[in-house]
């Protein structure tokens, strides 16, 4: 509950209160505007670095995000929420982006009861005790060829949705895909990122010519809690004739 009449999630976190009637500590209000920063600033930033990156070494796959942009979005339309459902290609590419190039390229998770699973080798097992701090790597999970086949081709078609349910393709498995991670401490902001990331791309691919830097190193590497090319994305962009 929020008794703010302000708008912004500073306000919101200073007035919030619970049943009880009491608010977030000092600290607590600190962790939680770091995270809102860091999380809906950064992450997205990587992403539509990776995104580009991807459009600039794969000219079918821009000719075909430009073939929808200019066909959704004619003669340098400003899109609205309803010309979202519409960009599948752009979408598609997306959530590709994202399998590939997951911004946080981990996350973890406390164990909160035992457990004991079987090791991959099939001798003995493996028990994993109660307060044990686990790390899931998304970044390996989602190159492995088990749950996605040439796992390492960026193929956005992998995401296009049914034309008659709308519904995207089913996973291999449930948890296969995690970019955003998964549960009930999942990404609170994931829906927005999407819907940003589905702006960002099509504005520039409407209204923009883009091409690399030639002579760079694009290699990922780990730089604070993202993934990045290394040297950054040098890149020549100019106004586009629409």
């Amino acid at each position: 509950m929020s008794l703010c009449s302000g708008q912004d999630i500073l306000d919101l976190l200073l007035s919030a209160v619970d049943d009880k009637g009491e608010g977030f500590s000092d600290q607590q209000i600190k962790d939680e505007a770091l995270t809102f920063v860091l999380a809906g600033h950064e992450t997205t930033a990587t992403l539509m670095t990776w995104a580009f990156y991807i459009l600039m070494t794969h000219d079918d796959i821009l000719q075909a995000c430009r073939d929808e942009v200019d066909r959704v979005l004619p003669n340098g339309t400003i899109p609205n929420y309803e010309h979202m459902t519409n960009l599948q290609v752009i979408e598609a590419v997306i959530y590709e982006t994202l399998r590939l190039y997951p911004p946080a390229s981990f996350f973890v998770r406390e164990c909160t009861k035992k457990h004991v699973i079987g090791s991959n080798s099939g001798k003995g097992e493996i028990h994993i005790p109660v307060g044990a701090m686990i790390m899931v790597h998304t970044y390996a999970l989602h190159r492995r060829e088990e749950y996605w086949p040439q796992a390492l081709k960026f193929d956005y078609k992998r995401w296009i949705r049914d034309p008659v349910t709308g519904l995207k393709p089913k996973l291999a498995h449930s948890c296969a895909y995690l970019p955003f991670a998964s549960g009930p401490r999942n990404c609170i902001g994931q829906n927005f990122a999407i819907l940003e990331a589905k702006v960002m791309l099509a504005l520039f691919v409407q209204r923009c010519e883009f091409e690399l830097v030639p002579g760079q190193n694009y290699a990922p590497e780990i730089i604070g809690i993202t993934i990045k090319p290394k040297n950054g994305l040098l890149t020549r962009i100019k106004r586009r004739n629409l």
